[in-house]
């Protein structure tokens, strides 16, 4: 990685000579601003869904374990904000020292175990990650929807993304355990729904009042990139708590692979995603929308080409993509689960970097 000599967030930070840290100055990255009004807390769940065996491991007693971080509305944000990547040293395991080196410069805008904001309901918006991923690598858009009033559970799936449990090991994504592709988009929709229980019961009674009677569970949105599209879009079709999809970059879905998808709909495409099916918009009754946003790749919903950038051009286009997909998720949230009028989603759009058409109910 080169050194950053640029007006970009980038920061240096030196100690005392002779102190145990003492040496070269350690340059810090800091995420992309969020650009809501709240300030931004987090927390991190691990949650075992005893009802459902881990089929990737197939040992007795070993159920299906999910971690789960919430970023939502803070006022007073008083906590120190949140490491990048918990348990960073686990990752050493499956990642090039240099990505473990770069995750540990990051600096978050999210405050750890940060009080809620008080007076407020929170819509929920549920993030998938894409094969090989975890939740961590999309903390831009979570942090940027969290200041805008939304609590977003970012979902780590064992076994599809590379998880640190909670026992120090790192999954390896693997389909083996599975027989089908029918079985792979029920299990990790049942993941998705298992979560939604557990907001439920968190609305209901949190432990430590954080949530109780703050979250709107009757507005909820779920998102996924990539692989994590097959959770979601499982999840919407067959859970009518969700009340709005967006699809990231996931390919190779047909019509007949999204019939039974009646929410809203924000199509992103980066770099796999092929235009929505006409035979799927022909039958439609709720809005799509559908955004191609052009020179950008697979990953450019995730931090790491921003975190990895090797001058100061490459970071600002990195971040340039986050502001224009941070813009659209936003405003697509903001009118379906919180009922705000998004005049950006009213008329389509075309230039040298973006096309967006909207595709009304039929």
């Amino acid at each position: 990685m080169q050194p950053h000599t640029c007006s970009l967030p980038v920061y240096g930070q030196t100690f005392p000579p002779g102190s145990p840290q003492a040496g070269p100055a350690i340059l810090k990255i800091e995420l992309l601003k969020p650009t809501g009004r709240f300030s931004v807390g987090t927390k991190i769940y691990e949650w075992v869904d005893r009802s459902r065996p881990e089929r990737a491991t197939n040992k007795p007693g070993a159920f299906r374990e999910l971690i789960v971080q919430v970023w939502y509305p803070t006022k007073n944000a008083h906590q120190p904000t949140a490491p990048y990547v918990p348990r960073l040293e686990a990752y050493r395991q499956v990642w090039e020292p240099k990505d473990v080196e770069a995750a540990g410069r990051v600096l978050t805008h999210a405050h750890l175990d940060e009080k809620s904001l008080s007076g407020r309901h929170f819509p929920v918006v549920l993030f998938s990650h894409g094969w090989q991923g975890t939740r961590t690598e999309y903390t831009s858009i979570a942090e940027d929807l969290a200041s805008h009033g939304f609590a977003v559970f970012g979902i780590d799936h064992p076994y599809m993304g590379r998880i640190a449990l909670s026992n120090g090991q790192v999954t390896e994504p693997t389909e083996d355990q599975f027989e089908n592709q029918a079985e792979i988009r029920n299990y990790y929709g049942q993941d998705i729904k298992f979560v939604i229980n557990q907001i439920v019961k968190l609305n209901a009674g949190d432990t430590d009042d954080t949530f109780t009677g703050k979250l709107e569970v009757s507005h909820i949105g779920a998102m996924g990139h990539s692989s994590g599209f097959v959770a979601a879009a499982t999840a919407c079709m067959t859970d009518h708590r969700i009340t709005a999809c967006v699809n990231v970059d996931a390919g190779g879905y047909s019509a007949n692979d999204l019939r039974a998808l009646r929410q809203p709909l924000l199509w992103l495409r980066l770099k796999r995603a092929g235009p929505l099916p006409d035979e799927f918009l022909k039958d439609r009754r709720e809005p799509s929308y559908e955004l191609l946003l052009r020179d950008a790749n697979h990953s450019s919903v995730e931090d790491w080409d921003y975190i990895e950038a090797e001058s100061s051009e490459q970071r600002e286009s990195a971040a340039e993509r986050l502001r224009i997909l941070r813009k659209y998720i936003g405003a697509f949230f903001r009118e379906y689960l919180q009922g705000q009028k998004s005049a950006l989603l009213e008329e389509g759009s075309s230039n040298s970097n973006v096309t967006f058409q909207i595709h009304l109910a039929q």
